[in-house]
């Protein structure tokens, strides 16, 4: 079945089904400047309206490539015409060649179970990206990859102008760096009913400096909800928010059982600010393929003391005080599965 298009196409093909769209294109890309960085975009509508919005929109398109690894494109953008792309690949033009892609499916739960239309495959130059940066970012997913599980033992940053100052109160800990207050909670204090043993397991680490970690169970949600003194932090200072985790080698929520190279599906991290207003963010605990990464998600970095660390909220120290305190109240969800296999060793408060 065929829509007929009002712009650049006279006719567009109409998919009934999103859940199969069993899609093969084998383009050549022709007419293409050399030595520039692509991007591969999916141009689609959905039939039923839905609300124009400057954030991207979750489709999780999946697809193959000529190599037949199943890929996803989490997150698709509206374009000033109201249809919408999503990116699928990048690659740098050196002789033209063809570009082969197998559509699968989008996402019933989030892009509903309405027919769609597709206009067809546009090719964009990246002009912010280079060979080397897209090098860069292939090169930290692999290390992503390798040091994710790693078991070392704790090591403090040696820095000479820092001090840790370890609190009375075992599940917190300080220091001091350029002359800026540093804090840290344990999983134990952020985590929500962290004692609920069908949420969580407690499990003991030499490789924490708390003694203890979280293991997060088999879920699709769950919160961080704390506060803390004023007099911690550095007074008028702009600080962010790290979770420092590790995926267990047996994690299956973040993991696709057909895909032993594991998915990377995002979180959206849901932050109350002030009394009734919610604020959204979206962060990975995996890095994605660079065409996953987007303003409104941050990606996961790896830590000196061998566990990895994602920045989940920012906020000024003046802000939202309450009877002397900050109270931070964040909840995590998966967009799809759940985040078995996440060990959460807790909060890191640093200046920015």
């Amino acid at each position: 079945m065929y829509y007929y298009n009002l712009f650049r196409f006279p006719r567009v093909p109409l998919m009934m089904d999103i859940s199969n769209l069993n899609i093969q294109a084998r383009i050549k890309a022709q007419l293409l400047s050399p030595s520039v960085i692509y991007g591969v975009y999916l141009v689609f509508k959905f039939v039923e309206p839905n609300i124009i919005s400057s954030k991207p929109k979750y489709v999780n398109l999946m697809y193959k490539l000529k190599e037949n690894e199943t890929l996803h494109a989490y997150f698709a953008t509206w374009r000033k015409d109201k249809w919408m792309m999503v990116e699928l690949y990048r690659f740098l033009n050196k002789d033209g060649g063809d570009f082969e892609v197998l559509l699968e499916s989008f996402s019933r739960c989030y892009c509903g179970t309405g027919p769609i239309y597709i206009e067809g495959i546009e090719f964009r130059a990246i002009n912010n990206v280079t060979h080397e940066e897209t090098e860069k970012s292939k090169d930290a997913q692999q290390m992503t990859r390798s040091n994710s599980s790693m078991g070392q033992k704790q090591q403090f940053p040696a820095d000479n102008d820092e001090t840790l100052e370890l609190s009375e109160n075992p599940n917190e800990a300080s220091k001091l760096s350029n002359g800026k207050k540093h804090h840290m909670l344990s999983a134990k204090k952020v985590l929500y009913d962290s004692s609920n043993v069908k949420l969580f397991k407690l499990k003991p680490s030499e490789q924490s400096r708390f003694g203890e970690v979280i293991e997060v169970l088999s879920q699709q949600v769950f919160r961080i909800k704390c506060k803390i003194e004023s007099q911690i932090l550095s007074p008028d200072t702009d600080y962010k928010c790290y979770l420092i985790f590790k995926l267990s080698e047996k994690c299956r929520g973040l993991h696709s059982p057909v895909n032993v190279r594991g998915l990377h599906r995002p979180v959206k991290v849901e932050g109350q600010l002030q009394q009734s207003k919610k604020e959204a963010k979206a962060i990975y605990f995996r890095t994605p393929k660079e065409w996953n990464i987007h303003d409104i998600n941050q990606v996961p970095k790896q830590r000196e003391d061998g566990w990895m660390e994602v920045n989940v909220w920012k906020f000024n120290s003046k802000d939202q005080l309450r009877k002397d305190c900050i109270h931070l109240n964040l909840k995590l969800i998966s967009y799809e599965g759940t985040m078995s296999g996440l060990i959460v060793c807790g909060l890191e408060f640093r200046p920015m």
